[in-house]
């Protein structure tokens, strides 16, 4: 590989590095705001992670079932809420449940 590419290609991994971090600090942001309007709502509440954002869709972790049936009352609510703080339309959410007795995954 002569010098020039190699220089390319690490300029190229810098980039996607600092794209990549930038990413998880705003992802990270996010969830701290997320959690923080929802704690208020109730106990379930901190049981509740944002886990992606990718264009329309809001993906939640919850690590307790009993979270599901209040977020999906409040799914629109939800949507709303990440549509304005993210200046984007978000129109699906997604819930995977990780508890120690059940994973899986449910699309609300």
């Amino acid at each position: 590989m002569s010098a020039e590419r190699l220089d390319a290609h690490l300029h190229r991994s810098a980039v996607l590095q600092r794209g990549l971090l930038a990413r998880a600090a705003r992802l990270a942001e996010l969830d701290r705001a997320f959690r923080q309007w929802l704690s208020p709502l109730g106990p379930w509440a901190r049981h509740v992670r944002l886990a992606n954002l990718e264009g329309e869709r809001v993906a939640l972790l919850v690590t307790s079932a009993a979270a599901l049936t209040p977020l999906r009352y409040r799914q629109s609510e939800l949507l709303d809420w990440f549509s304005a703080r993210t200046g984007s339309s978000c129109t699906r959410l997604n819930i995977t449940v990780r508890s120690s007795a059940t994973t899986g995954r449910l699309g609300v």
